[in-house]
């Protein structure tokens, strides 16, 4: 095999590794949509109420505080990530149907709107 055949497969065994990740991305990013239970405004207040309890639980030292962070922080991922466990093991959600449509369809904007492509 010579140079240039060499290049060749290298390029062809890179553009199907490429293909491959790709698929996986998209599935796993279809899976984070679809594993997604908390509503909008939840995940905002378990936002902003984790963020104080992060800074309240370590304001002062103590294993008491320290929970208290830790569960500032277990409420933080809550509203981030959109998935509660506990939700999830009750299989209850309180995601919207509007906000369970926006995410069904691509393109699709938050007020039922089409964005530009």
């Amino acid at each position: 095999m010579n140079l240039k055949e060499f290049k060749n497969k290298g390029l062809e065994i890179g553009t199907n590794v490429q293909h491959r990740v790709a698929e996986q991305w998209q599935a796993d990013k279809a899976e984070r949509r679809a594993s997604v239970n908390v509503g909008r405004p939840e995940r905002i207040i378990s936002g902003v109420l984790g963020t104080a309890l992060i800074l309240l639980g370590l304001r002062r030292p103590g294993i008491t505080n320290r929970l208290v962070s830790l569960a500032g922080a277990d409420l933080l991922i809550r509203g981030a990530s959109g998935c509660c466990n506990l939700y999830k093991a009750m299989n209850f959600s309180t995601v919207s149907e509007s906000e369970k449509a926006a995410r069904r369809v691509p393109g699709e904007a938050r007020f039922g709107r089409k964005t530009a492509a």
